[in-house]
């Protein structure tokens, strides 16, 4: 009985104990370490608010207020901006130092999609780094200004 009591316990404080870890665990602090390994594939200046560790329904992490700025040469607000942005990594590979993301969540998205007066695409910069705006247009097409659907009137 003392034996179960004690098993008991013990599986409660490490409960607890996970429980408590977004708590505990300040993301924030790397930033250094991270943001300019995204910087650097995006080729484009990052800007992240919050970042908190989740351990549910995934173990992962939520980061609140991501922008990506766009291009200098496009404009200086941001090119794409999330309210927040959730990665859910695969916890067995952790066991073992590695991280493997299985999913990513992105709430709110917004896109601003600029296209310059040599018909450049702020797009086409995106992972870029290194290489200048291409001088010819992009064979992206252009959106019809009803949308993807159109609105049929009589």
């Amino acid at each position: 009985m003392k034996i179960l009591l004690g098993l008991v316990v013990v599986v409660v404080v490490l409960v607890g104990l996970v429980l408590s870890l977004p708590f505990l665990v300040d993301l924030n602090k790397y930033q250094d370490q991270y943001k300019p390994l995204i910087e650097d594939a995006l080729n484009r200046k990052v800007q992240l608010q919050d970042i908190r560790l989740t351990i549910w329904p995934r173990i992962g992490a939520s980061v609140a207020g991501f922008a990506v700025l766009d291009d200098p040469s496009f404009g200086s607000g941001p090119f794409a901006s999330l309210s927040s942005l959730d990665v859910g990594v695969k916890p067995m590979p952790l066991l073992s130092g590695q991280v493997e993301v299985e999913e990513i969540t992105l709430r709110n998205p917004v896109i601003t999609v600029i296209k310059n007066q040599k018909g450049v695409l702020n797009v086409s910069t995106i992972g870029r780094k290194g290489v200048a705006v291409p001088e010819t247009p992009s064979r992206a097409p252009i959106p019809s200004p009803e949308g993807p659907l159109k609105y049929w009137r009589s």
